[in-house]
């Protein structure tokens, strides 16, 4: 069509110039019509538990599942990369759920039960934490020792469950969830929003508090807010050695662990930070009022996500499952978009993160002197080596090697014996590698 009314224009020319035009006008209908941002709307639970579906606050995946929560009370679950869903929460008696956690081939909810909000159809007070271990078939309430049973965030450390609460701080469980036990020494402030880790180390972002670190699995904490002006978190992230943290004044970066931090708001438009995706070394941050924003340098600075179609500026959680970026939105809304379209970067640098299957991450601190932290994450059991080599590429140390299971793993790497200068340590799954660089300097 574009063809004819050109020529019918009576325009000249060359049959290679109306074949570049008509590839570029092809490739601009192309990306208006394909590359954007698609909307599923979660159906109305067929109980009468939430009459409808609210804003989707929580996402979660689990190999080929994803799982979607609601402030209404209401759990979706798609195993068709959200294609279609399907309401598994009966049983499941409460307001909100505030957070989902996949956690030995277990699916743990938390739930926040006390509020009432006839908008969207709330019914009973039934807060705690919920445990499903064949996708929301059967519940089990798994709360017994919990102070206040108004949860917020869920996550894990090690075989170690940790949950926030509203006003009761954290509490652990090294039983699977059956009991529960408080884990706030030192920890002032108890309104707990959000949980961390990676090593050894928990980070806790609260409600008033600002941000608690402990380095003991939460036996002790000590607050760490140097260079934070507003001590209300909503999110906290990690991809050693930075850390991030979000509130109502944008993105707070720290470089050290967490024991001081600084603005970082360079490219936002607005400033009210929800949650945050790590796509190592990318970065991603969903907001309230202006969608998605991404940093190609470690929060150095930020650039608006292309927006085509997403017609809700509110982000409120973030998950990717495949290849496919999933954001969490009001009115049941929830918006996906391949993850290719929204990283620009080099397709090694997320393809493994995508893949779910394993990553290296930076070693900390570094440089370094005498010893240091290696970290890597496996999303399955997996066959690995972990190799140092020095600067000729010799093969000095072998830090790690066999079956290891899914999780968060750290080594470390004691420079004691060798000289000053660049190293590399490198990990082998399969048949992908993946080599980072370190230096010591003595």
């Amino acid at each position: 069509m574009i063809l004819i009314k050109i020529k019918h224009l009576g325009v000249k020319m060359k049959n290679k110039h109306i074949v570049v035009m008509s590839v570029l006008v092809f490739g601009l209908i192309y990306h208006a019509a394909f590359c954007q941002w698609s909307k599923i709307i979660l159906p109305p639970p067929p109980y009468g538990h939430g009459a409808l579906p609210g804003r989707v606050v929580s996402l979660a995946s689990d190999g080929n599942d994803l799982y979607a929560g609601t402030l209404g009370g209401n759990l979706y679950l798609s195993s068709d990369n959200g294609a279609t869903w399907t309401c598994i929460d009966s049983g499941v008696t409460t307001s909100d759920i505030t957070t989902i956690h996949v956690f030995k081939n277990a699916l743990f909810v938390g739930a926040y039960g006390n509020i009432a909000n006839a908008t969207y159809g709330m019914h009973g007070s039934g807060s705690g934490i919920y445990m499903t271990s064949d996708k929301g078939k059967t519940w089990q309430k798994v709360s017994a020792g919990l102070a206040d049973s108004n949860v917020y965030v869920i996550n894990h450390l090690d075989s170690t469950i940790f949950v926030g609460t509203w006003s009761a701080g954290v509490y652990y469980s090294d039983n699977d969830g059956k009991s529960w036990s408080p884990a706030n020494n030192g920890l002032t402030n108890l309104a707990v929003r959000t949980i961390a880790s990676v090593g050894n180390r928990l980070y806790v972002g609260t409600w008033g508090g600002g941000v608690f670190i402990s380095d003991d699995h939460g036996g002790s904490w000590a607050q760490s807010n140097t260079g934070i002006n507003n001590p209300f978190v909503n999110s906290i992230a990690i991809d050693s050695p930075y850390v991030y943290m979000g509130n109502t004044e944008g993105v707070y970066r720290s470089t050290n662990g967490g024991f001081s931090w600084d603005l970082t708001n360079k490219g936002l438009t607005t400033t009210y930070i929800n949650t945050f995706l790590v796509i190592h070394p990318d970065i991603m941050v969903g907001t309230s009022g202006n969608g998605l924003f991404v940093s190609l340098n470690q929060g150095s600075s930020w650039q608006l996500a292309d927006t085509s179609g997403l017609t809700d500026g509110y982000i409120y959680c973030l998950a990717v499952n495949g290849s496919r970026l999933f954001a969490g939105a009001n009115n049941g809304e929830v918006w996906s978009r391949p993850l290719r379209e929204i990283i620009t970067t080099v397709k090694e640098r997320w393809e493994p993160v995508i893949a779910n299957s394993f990553h290296l991450h930076q070693n900390y601190p570094n440089p370094f002197n005498p010893e240091t932290k290696i970290s890597y994450s496996l999303s399955s059991p997996q066959q690995i080596t972990l190799n140092v080599y020095d600067g000729l590429g010799r093969e000095i140390a072998t830090l790690a090697q066999g079956m290891q299971a899914a999780g968060l793993h750290e080594v470390s790497f004691d420079g004691s014996r060798y000289p000053s200068g660049v190293y590399f340590y490198q990990l082998r799954v399969g048949d992908y590698v993946s080599t980072r660089k370190m230096t010591l300097i003595k």
